[in-house]
């Protein structure tokens, strides 16, 4: 049982609208080959909540649709994230440990470290307002043990190709 925790792609402050940059349009583009090779075929795609009158939080919805396509999975928009990214966690968590998933998530990062919570990772630090490059993934190895958390580097996996991870 894993989960992919990804911080939606890059954003360009200049331009203040919730879309992709160029570059981070090109950087979810990569990750859909990306994850795959190195982690496996997700089962679900899940993204942070996307305002559907005002397009707030387009970013994650954008950054997972790449790898949606890539992959045949269709994406999940988690309403209840806005209001409490732990709750989902521990939700996300109780339904993993009842069987054998790969879910990737595309989240805002204010809210990864209550989200990780959630997940049973207690110290994620948070993410910085220009930090687009980090991958975490989290392994469960049994019902009730805390996971298993690597923090990747996107920029390095994509440099190496194929991951031994």
């Amino acid at each position: 049982m894993e989960v992919i925790l990804v911080r939606h792609a890059d954003k360009d402050v200049r331009r203040g609208d919730y879309n992709l940059s160029p570059l981070g349009f090109q950087r979810s583009i990569a990750l859909a080959s990306l994850i795959p090779a190195c982690f496996g075929k997700p089962t679900r795609i899940t993204t942070f909540y996307l305002d559907p009158v005002s397009s707030k939080n387009a970013r994650s919805y954008q950054s997972a649709v790449p790898l949606a396509v890539a992959t045949g999975i269709n994406i999940r928009i988690d309403e209840a994230s806005l209001t409490d990214s732990f709750a989902q966690g521990q939700r996300l968590r109780q339904a993993l440990l009842a069987g054998a998933e790969r879910v990737v998530l595309f989240w805002e990062h204010r809210r990864m470290p209550e989200l990780a919570r959630g997940l049973g990772w207690e110290s994620m630090p948070e993410i910085a307002n220009d930090d687009f490059d980090q991958l975490i993934l989290f392994r469960f190895a049994a019902p009730g043990a805390a996971p298993e958390v690597k923090r990747y580097s996107q920029r390095e996996l994509f440099q190496i190709g194929r991951a031994h991870v």
